[in-house]
């Protein structure tokens, strides 16, 4: 009998309790808008059993910050003039972006310290560049996938394909500006990430591949 929809199977389950028994395991994702990452990044971390980290890197930034969530996850659509002078000055003369950068770092690698688990966005795949047993991800997806993906989200307004695809090129240039910035790397190139995937290939496709990946990588390790 086939495991239900969602349930790790026999050989997953097997892995998973090999990582736990190792040093921790971590898969960082970075995605385009709309191409189903977040998606993807979740089914990631039920195959395997552990928790994803997405918004809950906020909450966890906030409590130990005294900040907002709402400040917190404002910030990050943020930049500011420039973070080695902020370093420099410290104090309360760094811009709240860079503060907030710096505290969801040091969150991210208290994070992978203590648990394997999957990482959504936030310069995860830069914050951990020295860790090993870290799998970095990239998630893209054809534009028409997206601009359906992106219509089909609760809310969302009405409007033409063409305003559609300005507001995801909108978006992308957003999380490139916040990433270029604030790393070494530039956001989507290929060279800085273990394995770029399309979401066209399938969610469940995607999502087994990183599995797999993950599962070569930790033998290649031990």
């Amino acid at each position: 009998m086939c495991p239900p929809a969602g349930s790790p199977g026999p050989q997953t389950r097997q892995f998973t309790s090999e990582v736990n028994s190792m040093e921790p395991l971590v898969i960082t994702m970075a995605r385009e808008y709309a191409s189903g990452g977040s998606e993807i990044a979740q089914r990631v971390a039920d195959l395997l059993g552990v928790k994803l980290y997405n918004k809950e890197l906020i909450t966890i930034a906030a409590k130990k910050s005294g900040l907002t969530e709402e400040a917190i996850a404002a910030s990050e659509h943020q930049r500011s003039g420039s973070l080695i002078y902020s370093l420099y000055m410290m104090g309360n003369t760094m811009p709240l972006a860079d503060q907030v950068y710096i505290l969801q770092s040091n969150v991210i690698k208290e994070v992978a310290a203590r648990e394997s688990c999957v990482i959504l966005g936030r310069c995860g795949d830069y914050v951990l560049r020295d860790r090993p047993n870290v799998l970095r991800t990239f998630v893209y997806a054809p534009l028409e996938m997206r601009i359906e993906m992106a219509k089909s989200r609760p809310g969302v307004k009405d409007m033409s394909d063409r305003l559609w695809e300005s507001a995801l090129a909108k978006h992308d240039r957003a999380r490139a500006s916040y990433y270029n910035y604030y790393t070494e790397n530039r956001w989507g190139e290929a060279k800085n990430y273990d394995l770029c995937l399309n979401a066209a290939l399938g969610r469940e496709a995607c999502a087994q591949l990183i599995v797999q990946a993950a599962k070569a990588m930790q033998q290649s390790v031990t």
